[in-house]
């Protein structure tokens, strides 16, 4: 019975060896103008947790951003233009950080989302603490595909899980 235990763990283990496993090691490579990205994105704020999709466009200093809830009944569409912000199409009086307060309970830091996927870094005087655990490969050089943000002063955690990153023609 011993031996036949030791033969089961030793082929275990030598199936496991066969295993297709790549490491993407983080190459910084260079940011194109026009983006973009595809995902998940988890959202902790005190006991208040949420699941969303998002898919988001940058051109420039413009983009747009479609979130969908966890089962797909409902989304929310966000163009920021040089005419100010629109909420499905709508015009608001909210800037972009107080809509996301209101509605997710924080903002994410899109005006730095470039730099976390591309440079693999953040602002360093931000008020985010941020882990970037895996990279996918992206042209000769790899982006962020999961990554974990921290509020240094709140109780807010982040999580984006990054499906695909594009760049726009």
């Amino acid at each position: 019975m011993k031996r036949l235990f030791i033969g089961l763990v030793f082929l275990f283990l030598q199936g496991c060896e066969t295993l297709n496993i790549q490491q993407h090691n983080a190459s910084v490579g260079t940011t194109p103008d026009a983006w973009s990205a595809k995902g998940r994105v988890s959202i902790i704020v005190e006991n208040t947790h949420q699941n969303l999709g998002f898919e988001i466009e940058f051109l420039e200093q413009e983009f747009k951003l479609s979130l969908t809830d966890a089962l797909g009944l409902a989304q929310v569409n966000v163009h920021s233009s040089k005419q100010g912000l629109l909420i499905n199409q709508l015009p608001t009086e909210l800037s972009l950080q107080q809509w996301m307060k209101q509605e997710l309970g924080s903002d994410i830091p899109l005006d730095s989302l470039s730099s976390i996927i591309f440079k693999h870094q953040l602002n360093t005087n931000h008020e985010w603490q941020m882990k970037i655990s895996r990279f996918m490969p992206y042209q000769e050089a790899s982006v962020a595909k999961l990554v974990k943000l921290q509020h240094r002063y709140k109780p807010i955690k982040i999580k984006l899980l990054f499906q695909e990153v594009n760049q726009l023609k």
